[in-house]
């Protein structure tokens, strides 16, 4: 575990951008998506004051163990709680989790239908149906809506607790992307067939995080932030402008200056011996690959006290070398804080261009050597 290295999470910056999304889509009802320990902020403490502070009901998780998890260690949240992908519907464990912990498959296959529909535990247990729409990964296909409708009549049941689907390119505009215009008119279809065949459908979603901040989807009864939640943009950098989003990074990443020296320009740096790119300084900053700071960021620029640092030479296991052009390293005191990243998206979403790495990656990196330090 680091001693000065950590990740700061605010979560009065969680409550703020929950207010901001609330601007976004006021009339829709939140199922906030945890999955992967919450994009890597801690699936517990920001679930927990999610639903306690800001009063959200419905978290989406990936996986049974998750779910278990928040049940387990909310004992007293009354909230829902969906798992997405990894349902697992068949194993005896997972079923009697599902029953007793008030946990809710998302049914995406045929096969799970087939099994959820015909086992008698199941009977009065909320069907959620996931279907596809153009995503191609799961989902049962819009094209057997018919079948599948005919297989819940058949089995008594006159209503759909959750329907959804799921944009496969929200980080494109949402008014004019092909495929998102398709997979739209393709939900909007799926639904009518389902009305029309005297199903009701209680809860309908289809928004993630990039759709929401453009304004899409929003005509359906739920939307289901991800990303958004902890600050960052969807959206790829040449469609950013279309973004109705202002969310502040809830987290910060910070670490200490270890040491530094001056460096001539040619001067080869650590494994590899990279060539020092020109004259300046370099300081050696305690975090590496084994903390979640990725090799892919050889070349990003950083900020330290007005300064702009590159990181030269290939990052280690334990830490990283930031050069400083034209400046010397009286500049750089050993036991100084670097901050990686700050409060601010745009800082953020930097790193994340000049590394060509998505916003999630750089977030859920971050190794369980670092640790989390919440304020409200």
């Amino acid at each position: 575990m680091r001693m000065r290295s950590q990740m700061e999470i605010d979560l009065s910056l969680l409550a703020s951008n929950y207010e901001s999304l609330k601007k976004i889509a006021p009339n829709n009802e939140v199922l906030f998506m945890v999955k992967a320990d919450a994009y890597g902020h801690g699936m517990v403490p920001v679930t927990r004051f999610s639903h306690h502070e800001l009063g959200i009901k419905e978290f989406g998780c990936a996986s049974i163990g998750e779910a278990l998890r928040l049940r387990e260690e909310i004992p007293d949240g009354e909230f829902e709680i969906y798992v997405f992908s990894d349902v697992q519907l068949m194993l005896k464990q997972a079923t009697e989790i599902y029953l007793n912990y008030r946990v809710i498959p998302v049914i995406s296959n045929e096969s799970n239908l087939d099994y959820f529909l015909e086992t008698e535990e199941f009977k009065n247990f909320p069907l959620c149906l996931k279907f596809n729409t153009g995503m191609n990964r799961l989902g049962i296909d819009d094209s057997k809506a018919e079948e599948v409708i005919d297989k819940i009549k058949r089995n008594g049941r006159r209503e759909v607790y959750h329907l959804l689907s799921h944009f496969s390119s929200a980080s494109l505009p949402m008014d004019s992307n092909k495929k998102n215009l398709d997979q739209k008119k393709r939900f909007k279809e799926l639904k009518q067939k389902f009305i029309d065949s005297g199903i009701e459908l209680k809860k309908t979603s289809l928004s993630n995080s990039g759709a929401i901040e453009q304004g899409a989807g929003l005509d359906e009864t739920h939307i289901r932030p991800g990303l958004m939640m902890f600050g960052p943009t969807s959206l790829i950098p040449k469609y950013r402008e279309k973004s109705k989003w202002d969310g502040k990074l809830i987290s910060s990443l910070e670490t200490v200056i270890i040491n530094s020296f001056d460096i001539q320009k040619g001067t080869p740096i650590g494994y590899g011996a990279t060539p020092c790119p020109g004259n300046g300084a370099i300081a050696i900053i305690a975090l590496g690959y084994g903390d979640g700071f990725s090799t892919r960021y050889q070349g990003v620029k950083l900020l330290h006290d007005g300064m702009e640092g590159q990181i030269a030479g290939r990052v280690n296991m334990d830490m990283a070398q930031v050069f400083f052009e034209k400046q010397k390293a009286e500049q750089l005191n050993i036991g100084d804080k670097f901050v990686v990243w700050d409060h601010s998206s745009e800082n953020f979403m930097r790193i994340c261009d000049q590394s060509r790495t998505i916003p999630y990656e750089v977030f859920i990196h971050v190794t369980q050597r670092v640790p989390k330090v919440y304020k409200i």
